[in-house]
């Protein structure tokens, strides 16, 4: 997960101020185990760990959270996985913690990112100008989200049938 995090790929698509050291992930980690705020999951391919998911900022009065995902393994982007990933996520996080909806931030100009976030139901919510830094550069960020019953509509018979 460092080697990942490290890569400046997935630091420049995830929005990483500063290079984590494994001490801070072991410190993300840990706090993690004990927050109920945030639920990472790792992702899987094949029993190999390609990525990870995460619900934060889960706000069980609102009943909404924030997601992050990210596909570490080079090779393993633009297959699919992560699409298939945020799916389980977002069943995860209305059919068993009970959201109404999950919101994310994404950076104008990771399409690839964008065009899944559709393909699993996401919508735009906003334009955050100048929000995100990609190489020195300030550029826009995109906020999109879910609702439990645009995800329940879209891919119902996938809920039932994986739950």
């Amino acid at each position: 997960m460092l080697a990942w995090m490290t890569d400046r790929d997935v630091g420049d698509n995830i929005g990483l101020r500063k290079t984590p050291t494994l001490d801070s992930t072991r410190q993300w980690i840990e706090r993690a185990q004990n927050d109920s705020t945030i639920s990472p999951q790792a992702i899987h391919f094949r029993d190999v760990h390609v990525g990870n998911v995460v619900l934060d900022q889960i706000d069980s009065y609102l009943q909404i959270a924030r997601v992050h995902i990210y596909i570490g393994d080079p090779e393993m982007r633009g297959k699919g996985i992560g699409s298939q990933a945020m799916k389980l996520a977002l069943m995860f996080a209305f059919e068993r913690l009970g959201l109404v909806k999950v919101w994310l931030t994404v950076h104008c100009e990771n399409a690839a990112a964008i065009a899944s976030y559709i393909r699993c139901g996401f919508r735009l919510e906003g334009i955050l100008k100048g929000e995100f830094l990609l190489n020195g550069r300030r550029i826009d960020a995109l906020r999109m989200g879910i609702t439990a019953d645009e995800f329940r509509s879209r891919h119902g018979e996938e809920v039932k049938f994986s739950l």
